[in-house]
């Protein structure tokens, strides 16, 4: 999917917890950074493997930080699962729902029949994070995915945090899931492509860029999908970390903060980022080589964790790492 270097990035792609916000609040350059794509009519989209919240909320939420975000600003991977099981298997098909609101809403929208019995013979099983999910709700699905029903996952997430610690994720039931019936589902959340596809088709892209925190989610999703990726360091992964990435998990290009995405739309004075993906890049090539390997490289300590963006953090602005207490990973 991705065009030359040298053809001007035309869309933005992002994750949210960890990019965006943290929780409630703005993370620092996230405003300014996004609202000055808007100021430049460089079309945004917001990439959410949070299959729990409707489009609707989640855009609400982006616009109470101080972004004006619409509905059609945001791709959930209720959406797309709702989508792909619409162009499979054709609207009125019945589907068992495993999720809440934003996958039963989904459904809904993509003229879906939602079922919640195996004797409606459903050709399909589409599963969201359910908080509520109970022993009888994983048999059922289990005797109906072992009928022989294609089975279709919104999300491979393990775990989420939240402030008392990690709790299961949608992939916690999955992995339990796919032991118990000998079978994979379909994931079409990150690190899938189909989110980003599906997201850079709404909008007509040539060459868009996705931005996110997390290399094994965001950045790999992006790589998958052929378009360049942006490793922004104010969420859960960090310089040392992508040295350390396989080579689907690598990006593009490194940013502090969203503050630093219109030097890097307009090449401009983007400060040590440059010389630190030059770094990365020699150091991947050495270790791909078998030359050396990223500990050493650490060692020589020409690779800093993280960088200073145009203006540093201000104080009160949530540390790398931090998380929110977001119902499902915003990956």
């Amino acid at each position: 999917m991705t065009e030359p270097s040298d053809t001007p990035i035309d869309c933005v792609l992002f994750d949210l917890d960890g990019v965006v916000y943290h929780g409630p609040r703005a993370i620092d350059g996230a405003v300014d950074g996004i609202n000055w794509l808007h100021d430049h009519a460089i079309p945004v989209n917001y990439v959410t493997n949070n299959a729990t919240r409707t489009p609707e909320t989640v855009a609400d939420h982006i616009s109470r930080i101080g972004i004006d975000t619409s509905t059609d600003e945001v791709t959930t991977s209720a959406q797309v699962l709702a989508e792909r099981l619409a162009e499979r298997f054709g609207k009125g098909a019945r589907i068992h729902l495993i999720g809440t609101t934003g996958l039963r809403t989904a459904l809904d929208a993509a003229s879906l029949e939602i079922t919640d019995s195996a004797d409606a013979n459903p050709v399909a099983v589409a599963q969201g994070l359910d908080p509520h999910i109970d022993y009888d709700t994983i048999v059922r699905a289990c005797e109906i995915i072992r009928s022989g029903a294609e089975w279709w996952a919104s999300n491979p997430d393990y775990s989420l945090l939240t402030d008392t610690g990690k709790v299961p994720g949608n992939g916690a039931f999955v992995e339990l899931m796919a032991r118990l019936t000998d079978t994979e589902p379909v994931i079409v959340g990150k690190p899938a492509p189909h989110m980003m596809e599906f997201a850079a088709d709404r909008l007509g892209a040539r060459r868009p860029l996705m931005v996110g925190d997390r290399l094994n989610t965001d950045i790999e999703g992006g790589n998958a999908a052929g378009i360049d990726t942006a490793l922004v360091l104010t969420g859960i992964h960090d310089i040392h970390d992508a040295l350390r990435a396989e080579p689907e998990r690598r990006p593009t290009f490194i940013l502090p903060n969203l503050r630093s995405l219109p030097a890097l739309i307009t090449a401009g004075d983007r400060g040590d980022c440059p010389r630190i993906e030059a770094e990365l890049g020699r150091a991947w090539d050495a270790i791909d080589a078998g030359t050396t390997d990223a500990e050493a490289i650490l060692a020589e300590g020409r690779l800093p964790r993280t960088i200073a963006g145009p203006v540093d953090s201000e104080p009160g602005t949530a540390p790398v790492g931090a998380v929110s207490d977001a119902h499902e990973e915003d990956t």
